[in-house]
């Protein structure tokens, strides 16, 4: 596999862990399981930090979107401003599906783990996204 797979398949894992924690959750919320199940949330969490070191840390993806503008030559500023721009709409759309499924369902308010996974997801996506368009 070579290297830049890798990296598309971390990219996956680490988004796949995130659903997975929403999952568990939301699971041990609606159904009533006992608290203590929570703990299973510890395996798509290790998951979460192994992959996000390997697909956003050692690709240098995480520093480029995340560098002042001026550190940046011209090519990785068109990069990173595709990637950004690109990156908003699908988290507009994303959160906007996420809204109206949970009023729809009737679930109520986001909780403070979807808000913190939606976080992380909105500062992961540029980076996620040169991942994907990177040559």
């Amino acid at each position: 596999m070579n290297e830049l797979k890798k990296h598309k398949a971390g990219v996956i894992l680490n988004y796949l862990s995130i659903i997975f924690i929403l999952v568990i959750f939301y699971l041990i919320k609606l159904l009533g399981i006992n608290k203590i199940n929570l703990l299973f949330e510890i395996i798509p969490i290790v998951v979460l930090i192994v992959t996000f070191k390997s697909a956003f840390l050692t690709t240098n993806f995480w520093k480029m979107t995340h560098t002042s503008s001026k550190n940046l030559d011209e090519r990785e500023l068109q990069v990173v401003y595709k990637a950004t721009t690109f990156s908003y709409t699908i988290f507009t759309i994303a959160c906007l599906i996420i809204i109206y499924t949970f009023n729809l369902i009737g679930l109520g308010s986001i909780d403070v783990v979807l808000a913190a996974c939606l976080l992380y997801f909105a500062h992961t996506l540029p980076a996620a996204i040169i991942a994907f368009t990177h040559k």
